[in-house]
């Protein structure tokens, strides 16, 4: 299930954001978060990115890292500067990984605009404040599970 949302979460950003995945045509990636239970492989074909979760497809290249150095990828940070730093294992074909990352920094996404259209402007503004809370956050997940938690038991108070 969480392989066909991403999948069509990714396939919408494309849509949507002047992406060029062209450079990643016929590319797998295999990914997985190390705080986490996340492990995908992306295979970017035809302009689209395919999410899957077969353990068995041969990738060009395989990245583990923590969920805040995700994140610090998507705000600008130095792929090379990181893995000088060992925050993130890349096995197989370095340049793959650097396009990703390149990619990854293409995306400028306005969440609270694009969540205001389906849930109205309080939840989406809300939602847009853990967002960047959990961007800042050295936790992310703590700060996720914090943040939902106060969205939930006290909403009004945020």
């Amino acid at each position: 299930m969480q392989a066909i949302i991403l999948e069509r979460a990714l396939n919408f950003l494309l849509a949507t954001h002047p992406i060029d995945i062209q450079p990643l045509e016929g590319k797998k990636v295999h990914f997985s978060l190390q705080d986490f239970p996340l492990e995908m492989n992306f295979i970017c074909t035809n302009n689209r990115i395919f999410v899957t979760t077969d353990a068995a497809i041969n990738t060009d290249v395989n990245i583990t890292l923590q969920s805040s150095v995700f994140l610090a990828l998507f705000q600008g940070e130095d792929l090379t500067e990181l893995l000088r730093q060992d925050k993130i294992v890349i096995h197989g074909d370095v340049k793959t990984a650097q396009l990703l990352v390149d990619l990854l920094q293409q995306v400028n996404i306005d969440l609270e605009e694009l969540l205001s259209k389906y849930t109205g402007d309080v939840v989406a503004h809300q939602v847009g404040k853990l967002a960047k809370k959990i961007k800042s956050s050295d936790n992310p997940i703590g700060s996720i599970k914090d943040g939902i938690t106060n969205f939930l038991i006290a909403p009004s108070r945020h």
